[in-house]
Parts: structure tokens; sequence; C-alpha cells
């Protein structure tokens, strides 16, 4: 099979590997042509993660690719598993777009999963070089203080999905740089995700999705009402489901059933994982 020139990827520590085998299938059901890049953070021989067509990239394979950008994070080693994690996603981008000779490339944190095809993300990145995905956090802080707080505190835009091509290196060597340069909570800042709200008042080229049905969430179920069409979620009677952010609290809002109009998606999603991993709770 000829396979296009794009790809999906994420970033995990070895022992997330059966997450990443639940994106890659979630994905491969509907674009069997993408390519799929995992990076692993920890020391552990990706050799032993093998999955179909999963290309597992080492942390070592990035830093001797990317010696000098990696340097300006490496102060983050001590906590491989969150912060420098998180700030490994530019250099990843940049990685794949440049080193594997990728025309366009979507980021997603591990507990993302797909039930549409992401194709209509890869076109609209042959016209925009990045495009970000809303929180949609409720705009109401009489309705919702906490999440109307959060769109101050954690940002407008959720870094577990970022999807840019290849002109958009400049703006990946900047996002590398401010997390080189803060990865906190707190005063403005939340690690890696706030640098997201400059780029469209500084770049040319980064669109914000209207899709509501990607990057569904707890965060967002006020302002993107889940109904139920024929047997369908849509989104506000109008967006279909295309990936769900299965966050601690996401899971958690479905099994309370207060969230409980994705309960069948949180089902396939489980088991997907249990699939992958027997011991999976």
């Amino acid at each position: 099979m000829i396979k296009n020139n794009q790809a999906i990827c994420t970033i995990i520590t070895a022992d997330y590997f059966f997450y990443a085998q639940a994106i890659y299938d979630s994905v491969m059901a509907h674009d069997a042509k993408t390519y799929f890049y995992v990076l692993v953070v920890d020391d552990y021989e990706t050799k032993n993660l093998s999955y179909k067509g999963i290309n597992s990239v080492s942390l070592q394979e990035l830093k001797t690719a990317y010696p000098k950008d990696y340097q300006t994070i490496a102060h983050y080693e001590n906590d491989k598993a969150s912060v420098l994690r998180w700030a490994l996603k530019p250099l990843f981008l940049k990685y794949i777009l440049k080193a594997k000779a990728m025309e366009r490339v979507i980021l997603v944190d591990p507990d993302i999963y797909f039930f549409k095809s992401p194709k209509f993300l890869f076109q609209a990145l042959k016209k925009h070089r990045v495009l970000l995905t809303p929180h949609w956090r409720s705009k109401n802080p009489n309705l919702d203080p906490v999440n109307f707080d959060w769109l101050f505190n954690g940002g407008l835009y959720n870094a577990g999905f970022f999807g840019c091509n290849k002109k958009a290196i400049p703006i990946l060597d900047w996002w590398l740089q401010a997390c080189a340069y803060k990865m906190t909570k707190g005063d403005g800042f939340f690690v890696d995700q706030s640098y997201l709200n400059l780029m469209p008042i500084y770049f040319e080229g980064v669109y914000v999705l209207k899709h509501r049905g990607c990057n569904v969430a707890a965060w967002n179920r006020i302002e993107c009402k889940r109904q139920l069409f024929d047997k369908e979620v849509l989104i506000n009677g109008k967006y279909p489901v295309v990936f769900i952010h299965f966050t601690s609290l996401t899971i958690k809002l479905i099994q309370e059933n207060i969230d409980p109009k994705l309960t069948s998606y949180l089902k396939d999603y489980q088991t997907k994982l249990l699939q992958h991993n027997p011991n999976y709770n």
C-alpha cells in the first residue's frame, strides 16, 4: 500500500505503549495510508515495542538528530514522564517533518482515541500551517466558574492535539524556545499549553478548528452538548464525534452518569485498551 506523506504521532513512556496501540488501531480503521510514530522518552529498547505499522523512536534518536535543540530542554530530564515529555512536543514534530520527510503531522496525547476519520484534518493542513483545538470550556462564569477560570489559568487551546505542516517549522522552534524558558503552572503559565494562546496572534497560518467533535472531553461538556440523533451522538446537534480525550476526569464523568451519552464510546475505548493490555483497569 502506498502511504500518504502525513503522520499521526504521540509521546509516551514505555509502559504506555498499549495506549499508542489503541490510537494506532483507531486511526487505521479510518485511514490506513497514514504513518504513525511514537516517541518513547524513557530508556527502553524501542525494538521491543513493535506493533503493525507503528514506528517507535527512542529519545536517543531525537537527541542525535537535534543535539542543540535537545540541550535547551535537557534540564527537564528529572521528570521524563511529564515535563520533558510535554516539552518534547515541538521537537518531535520537527523531527517527523524534517528527518522523516512528512508534509503534515498531527500530535495527540496518548489518551486520545479516534471514532471518525482524521482525513479532513490533514486536508486543512494543506492550507494552514497549524491547527489548534479550543478547550471550549464554559464561557459563563455563573454557570461553571471552575471551567471559566481555567480558560485563563490553563490556556484557551488544548495541547493534547496539535497539527502542523512543513511550513510551521519556525513556529515549532519558537514553541520549543518557550518551553525551554519555563514549564510551570501558575501566574498565567501552564507548562507547554499556555504558549498556544500566542500562536494565532504572532504567526500567520494558524487555524482554530471550529469542529466541536474534535477533542471532546469533560471540560467542554457544557459548550459542546452531546445530543443523540438516530443512535449517533452529535455535538450541539451538528458535529459527529471525531476523537475523544479520555482524561481521568472525562472517564469519571461518563462512569458516574454525568456525561452518559459518551458511555458507548468509553466502552469501545476500554475494550481496545484491554485487548492490548489485559491488566488495564
